[in-house]
Formats: structure tokens, sequence, C-alpha cells
């Protein structure tokens, strides 16, 4: 801790459910849930573990046209393969009962159909909250830390003060009367920024008049040591503050409430998970330096203590009030409940003392709860659009869409500000609470480790099997490729012989006489044991003259001789070989 600059570390403990979200979620094809958890998977990787007709019968559904349909069935397939699935998982977090039933009935189902009878698909997409994208756990934003601060700062400055028409001078609003104004105001979001420059007096380009630029706050990072699930999934429903009936009795509900499509399901930061966060907070000290023009108003200058007390006196009045809220329409789940209030029975001279706060941030903090004390005008949605200073209902976590009792409310959590001398201790009452509350997630932690540690062995099983698969595909390849290759070798081999000989049959050719190119013609359509007597025949006609004629006589004496038929001097009375005498005395007068 320096003369200028003090740093300290923020512990954070969530109280209740936190969703912190980044646009990004869980789609039905990259997840499935089954006994209770989620499974997450990388469909790139995980496609390995389906077999070749798996793999066959998801193309045909992908390369479908892209409808509702289309959708349904890939959400079916997955989940029928949920088993295979299981052992590719890259993150695994409880889901309740409720949720699990939710999912169930939905996944590859129609969830209502519109007004023209067309169906409307059930995506059943969960929305994530914000995590560290290497470890896969949680990170609560420096910047909703610090928006949340600034808040409670904001309405501390103000003093629970309406807004004076000299403010509302400075912030343009003319020839109208202020609550007409705002009333018709459709985005109080172009307000605040007016309103938060006015209190900490600076102005637009002048940022480094803002005194809450000296305070800096780091994303906090997941760092519980407890092997506990760091996330769980909840559905998000709405209920009304106030019980109202009909003209026949029957309780009225907000339309979120009748319509469960409207309900979403959410992970979340669990509850009373002890120290789950630690982030750093870096204070700026402008005390012992010379104020100029530059610098914050020296009035807004705020201490730690200081940072923490306003948060609680801004933030615990709206927790107890919620809470009220809650017990009186019996909403709140009471062993929650009880534990919260020995809680804050326990940690109150911390309070006190501003050694702990209280801060509400994510999804469904509730409108009071981010608006400045004095200035809530709460946009109300009904028919026609009314702002009033307070909401009509509440958003809470729970375990199915028509859930009525042991709810929770969203984005409570306490913080602990550690310095270098008390970094080191516990907080024995807040770790006692929180462990109680924890035996369930202690449970399905105990599954999941036996669980995982069955899913990396079929795992490895399974990566054996494909590297042996694989071998086999590569082997088989190789074995096609060296076939292929000594086909191929053999048909330029074949190519070539042949080629050498037409190109010796062709030289052959060319060396012959003109009469033996000439018996050649002739003897080439003419069965090779006949070609003596073809010959001789030929011969008798008269085609070849004088030294012609004793030339293909010579041929024939020769063809004759090669097959035993050559016998002039033969005096027997073999009919054959005396008919083959005769043949060879022709020949023979044509040698003479």
């Amino acid at each position: 801790m320096t003369h200028f600059l003090q740093h300290y570390t923020l512990k954070y403990t969530p109280l209740s459910p936190i969703h912190i979200g980044t646009g990004d979620s869980y789609e039905p094809t990259n997840y499935v849930i089954d006994n209770g958890t989620l499974y997450e998977f990388d469909t790139s990787t995980a496609v390995s573990a389906f077999t070749d007709n798996d793999r066959s019968e998801l193309m045909k559904i992908v390369n479908k046209r892209a409808n509702e349909e289309m959708l349904k069935s890939v959400q079916k397939f997955f989940y029928e393969r949920r088993s295979k699935l299981k052992p590719w998982t890259i993150n695994a977090i409880p889901v309740l009962d409720g949720v699990a039933e939710f999912y169930g009935k939905r996944i590859g189902q129609t969830a209502n159909h519109e007004g023209n009878g067309k169906g409307v698909i059930n995506k059943l997409e969960i929305d994530r909250t914000a995590y560290n994208p290497v470890t896969r756990q949680p990170v609560l934003f420096g910047s909703s830390v610090k928006g949340a601060i600034r808040t409670a700062l904001l309405s501390q400055v103000n003093g629970k003060q309406p807004l004076s028409y000299s403010d509302a001078e400075k912030f343009k609003v003319e020839n109208i009367d202020l609550p007409e104004k705002k009333r018709r105001e459709r985005d109080q979001k172009k307000i605040f920024p007016k309103l938060n420059q006015a209190l900490f007096k600076f102005q637009p380009g002048k940022f480094e008049l803002d005194p809450l630029r000296l305070l800096h706050i780091s994303d906090a990072e997941w760092c519980s040591q407890e092997q506990l699930p760091s996330a769980q999934v909840v559905v998000s429903v709405n209920r009304k503050k106030e019980l109202k009936r009909d003209k026949e009795g029957n309780e009225i509900f907000s339309q979120a409430e009748k319509n469960e499509n409207l309900c979403k399901l959410l992970e979340c930061v669990p509850a009373l998970h002890y120290r789950s966060f630690r982030g750093q907070l870096n204070l700026q000290l402008l005390n012992s330096m010379v104020h100029t023009s530059k610098m914050p108003n020296p009035n807004l200058l705020f201490t730690i203590e200081q940072i923490a007390k306003y948060c609680s006196g801004f933030y615990l009045p709206k927790l107890k009030s919620e809470l009220n809220v809650m017990r009186e329409r019996g909403f709140l789940d009471q062993e929650w409940d009880r534990a919260i209030q020995e809680l804050l029975q326990k940690l109150s001279d911390k309070i006190l003392k501003g050694e702990v706060f209280l801060l509400r941030v994510g999804r469904h903090s509730g409108a009071e709860s981010v608006t400045i004390d004095g200035l809530k005008h709460i946009k109300i949605l009904k028919g026609t659009p009314e702002y009033q200073p307070e909401t009509k209902t509440l958003w809470l976590a729970a375990n199915q869409p028509k859930q009525r009792t042991g709810l929770l409310p969203f984005g409570w959590v306490l913080v602990e500000i550690q310095t270098e001398a008390t970094k080191n201790q516990e907080s024995n009452d807040l770790a006692d609470i929180c462990h109680v509350q924890q035996i369930q997630a202690k449970k399905w932690a105990e599954k999941n480790t036996l669980q995982q540690t069955e899913f990396s062995k079929q795992r490895k099983e399974l990566e054996a099997s494909l590297v042996l698969l694989e071998e086999q595909r590569r082997l088989e390849v190789e074995k096609r490729q060296r076939e292929l290759e000594l086909k191929r070798r053999a048909q330029e081999e074949a190519a070539e012989a042949e080629r050498q000989q037409l190109a010796a049959e062709r030289q052959r050719l060319a060396s012959l006489s003109p009469v033996e190119q000439e018996i050649e013609q002739f003897l080439k359509p003419i069965p090779p044991q006949e070609h003596d007597t073809r010959l001789l025949q030929e011969l008798e006609t008269g085609r070849w003259k004088d030294a012609d004629a004793k030339h293909v006589a010579n041929k024939v004496k020769a063809l004759m001789e090669k097959s035993g038929k050559w016998l002039p001097d033969y005096t027997g009375d073999n009919k054959q070989k005396a008919k083959n005498r005769d043949r060879s005395l022709k020949v023979r007068k044509y040698l003479d």
C-alpha cells in the first residue's frame, strides 16, 4: 500500500443466485441434461463418439431444409445419444429437478402454437453467466461491481432527494412539467448519464473529474478451493408483489407468470458458496495533493470504509424489503431465509464498521436496486406503458416454471474487504452458514467426481478404440494404395511391353522382302494349323512366279517340316501320310 494508492482484496460470497449475462448460451446441440446434471460437450470432438450409422443419420438430418422440424430432429438426435456423449463432457453443472423435467418434456417438441396454428419451437437455450473460457469457471465482472457501487454512491450524494427543477433545466427539460416529461421518457438510460454528471459534478468530455475514476476494480476470478459446483441451472419466474383478485375472487397473475414460454433457463453462480470469487480494488488517494481543476471535487472523494457503508446503506434496506414481500406472499425459501437472517445478524458489526458490504449485481437485480433513491422512475409495461416508483413484480429463481414457494431472489452478494493484515483471516460465521447450505451441492460434487472418473476411463477406452480403428483404416488405405500402385505399374509395364512388341513387329515387317510381306498379310487371318495347306493352294493358283514362287514354296516346305508333314519319300499306305507325300511332291516341283 503506497502513499497515493491503496490496494485491497475483495472476497465475494454470493448470497443468492447470480447471473451476469454475456449473450452466450448453451445450445441443445452442445449439451444434454440427464440425472440432474447438464453435460456440456464440444460437438466437433464429441461426434467422433458416434458410429458411422449415427454420423450418416446426422448428415441426413442437417442436410434437410433448415426449419423447425429439422431443429427438433437435431435436438432429439443428440438427446437420444446422451449416453455416448457424456464421456466427452468438457463441463458439468447441477440442474434442479424441475429444470431437468422441463427440459425432458420439451426436447425435440413444439412449445405452443401461434394464432395461425404454426408451431413455435423449443430452442431450449440456457443463457450462460460470464465465465473464463480457459478454466470454464464463472467470472464476476469488475464493471458490474463498480456499476453497483456507483449507484449506491450516487444515491448517497443525492440524499434521496427528488430531481429539482434546476437539475431539470440542466437536463434541458423545456416547456413541460417534470413528471409529465419523465412519464413520456421511453428510455431512462438517456437521463442517467446526466444525473451521474450532475451529482458527481463533471461534464461530458471531462471524465477526469468523475470521482470514480480513482476507483479501479478488477474482474473477480473463481477461487473456491472446495470441490463444489461453480454454477447451476435455474428457471427465472415472474411473480406479482401484491395479491390481486378479479371480481370472481380468482388470483390475477402477471403475463409472464401465465405464459410459461416467457420463463428463461439461466446458468447462475449458486447461492451461499463461501468466498467463491476474489478480485482486487485499488483506490487512488488525492487528499495529500494540491487540488487542481483537473481533479474530482474534493467533497466527492470516498474512502474504502465510506464505500462499504454507503453500499450497505443503499442495498441492505432493499434486501430486507424484498425478503419481506416474498415472505408475505409465501414465495421465499424458508431455509435460505433463516440462513440469511442469521448471517446478517452475525455480520451486523462488520457491516457497521465497513469491513463487509452488500451489493446487487447481474440480471434480475430489480429496478429498485439499479436506480437512485429519490429518483426512482420505473417503466411498468402494460397495455399503455406507465412509470411508477416501484416495480409490480419480482423475477425469482425457481426449480420449475409453476413453482410458487421455495423461491430465491437474484443477484445478492456479500463483499469482504481484506487488507494485507487481514487477508488470511477466515470468517467462521459466514463459512459455517455457507457449509450448511451446501449439503446437496457436496452430494452432487461427490457423485460427479465418480462419474467424471468413469467418463474419463470410458473416453480413454473410446479414444484407444478410435486410434485402433483409425490405424486399421490407415493400413487399409495404404494397402489399397499399394494395390493400386502395383496395378498401375503392371499396366504401365504391359503397355510398355506391347509398345516394344509393336515396335519390334514394325521393324521386323520393315526388314522383310515384298513377297515375305505379302505372305504375312495372306496368312494373317488364317489359323496357324492351316498355313501350309492354304499357302500351297494359293501358290498353285499362280499368284507367284519364278523366284517368288520358289520363295513361297520354301516357306510351305518349312511350315510342313515344322509340323511333321514333309514326307516326299513316303512309301507306305497311310492315307494321311500319303496325302502329305503328295503335297510335299507338289512343293518340290517348285523347288527343282
